[in-house]
């Protein structure tokens, strides 16, 4: 995965890294974005983790964490779903980034 995609992939495998939540990417959807004056992209992530109050926290703070995306803006981030079986919790990411200029 390249360019934002990429980068936001990366971002967010650290940051989890971080909390103390490592998570796998599994699936990522991305298309191009526009406005009058702003360029980017909307991004789908399908990921998971190990079930724990680590990857809870992590996820119950996602959508106000500042991640830094390396010439992007986040502009959004959210949890769109989240399902638990067991020792494995499966989840999908939404969010925005732009470009920045």
């Amino acid at each position: 995965m390249s360019g934002a995609a990429g980068r936001l992939e990366r971002a967010l495998l650290r940051d989890a890294d971080r909390a103390g939540a490592p998570i796998r990417i599994e699936r990522h959807a991305s298309e191009s974005w526009h406005s009058a004056t702003f360029a980017g992209g909307r991004h789908r992530l399908e990921a998971s983790g190990a079930s724990g109050a680590r990857l809870d926290a992590w996820l119950a703070g996602l959508d106000e964490a500042a991640i830094e995306v390396p010439g992007h803006v986040l502009a959004d981030l959210s949890v769109a779903a989240c399902h638990r079986a067991g020792a494995v919790t499966r989840f999908r990411v939404e969010g925005l980034t732009v470009a920045r200029a």
